[in-house]
């Protein structure tokens, strides 16, 4: 089947595919479609994220109130 034509047919079956053959698919494709960047970050990206957090909330870190963070990013 030319290559077009099995794309057209596919995504016109997964727009009245029921619940258990979109499944099915997902599990064959699953691992070729890529993430987005708001889907999964890496478990060492969110293991950063939870530290910043964390020195955030327990005063280690320096934090700036919203109107001196744009003063800084200004130059003024």
């Amino acid at each position: 089947m030319e290559l077009e034509l099995l794309r057209e047919r596919l995504h016109e079956y997964i727009n009245v595919a029921d619940e258990k053959h979109l499944n099915a698919i997902y599990v064959l494709v699953k691992d070729k479609i890529p993430e987005t960047g708001s889907e999964k970050y890496h478990e060492a990206t969110l293991d950063k994220f939870y530290r910043i957090r964390e020195n955030h909330l327990n005063g280690t870190s320096k934090s700036y109130t919203a109107e001196v963070s744009m003063k800084l990013i200004r130059g003024c």
